[in-house]
């Protein structure tokens, strides 16, 4: 795992000029030391506590925010939206956020709007998905980065470990302050054999580096591991079925969401 911390220490100016809003993205597939986190018993175990079954890993990032830094514009990391079990209650995707920092609304701790997986809420309509303009923070004054009515600030210390929906409007407060804030997060699928067939195919795409899922190019893979790595996380590799990918569509149809309730 160090080099990936090295990773960020080396992260281009081009690289977090172009991504103030988020910080560094490093896509754990470059490192093998993080198959242990992957598969550890303690995320496994607490998953399955949260009655989370038959899971398989698709990707992970090291994420880390400079001091001194806008606000994370708010965003949902769904992609399956054209397909009638994305508006469903079961999620077909879950983040699990291990916290490296001690994060508060002071350095830009997460910020979520509760039901928003499920029910339509106007910030619905301003987002275009990890748009350049948004990431660079073009316009501060962009709705995006503000704050909204209802939003939940989710501060944590090292360790603890949260678990989100795909499909949940968050973001992050401005870091004030002069510390780098960094975390991990993994994306499990869990309920892998109910899965839509192209929703597998994605997600095993994503996985096998043929695709990725911040940029649609290509991306690094687990498979490139050493077989002691690869190993460890042999029960949690997504199988890839026959025939296409789900349509990447990162937009919800809010006319078959739920209204918002305030």
């Amino acid at each position: 795992m160090l080099a990936s911390f090295l990773n960020v220490e080396r992260a281009g100016v081009a690289h977090r000029a172009a991504n103030r809003s988020q910080g560094s993205l490093i896509n754990i597939a470059t490192d093998p030391g993080y198959a242990e986190l992957v598969a550890a018993p303690e995320i496994l175990n607490g998953l399955a506590r949260l009655g989370f079954s038959d899971l398989r890993f698709q990707s992970g990032f090291l994420i880390s925010k400079p001091g001194n830094s806008p606000a994370l514009f708010w965003h949902q990391d769904w992609w399956g939206w054209s397909l009638e079990s994305s508006y469903l209650a079961r999620p077909q995707q879950i983040g699990v956020m291990v916290y490296l920092s001690r994060t508060s609304v002071a350095n830009g701790c997460l910020r979520v709007l509760p039901g928003s997986h499920l029910r339509s809420h106007r910030l619905h309509g301003s987002i275009t998905a990890h748009d350049a303009g948004l990431s660079r923070v073009d316009d501060e004054r962009h709705e995006l980065y503000q704050s909204v009515q209802g939003e939940v600030a989710l501060p944590s210390k090292p360790g603890d470990v949260l678990v989100i929906d795909a499909r949940i409007l968050h973001s992050a407060y401005p870091n004030t302050t002069d510390q780098e804030r960094m975390l991990l997060t993994l994306w499990y699928h869990p309920f892998w054999p109910e899965l839509p067939q192209s929703v597998r195919a994605h997600a095993a795409d994503v996985f096998d580096g043929a695709v990725s899922d911040v940029t649609q190019g290509s991306g690094p893979t687990p498979r490139s591991w050493p077989p002691i790595a690869l190993k460890k996380i042999a029960a949690l590799v997504p199988d890839r079925p026959d025939g296409p990918q789900v349509e990447f569509n990162r937009r919800p149809d809010t006319s078959r969401m739920e209204a918002w309730r305030d």
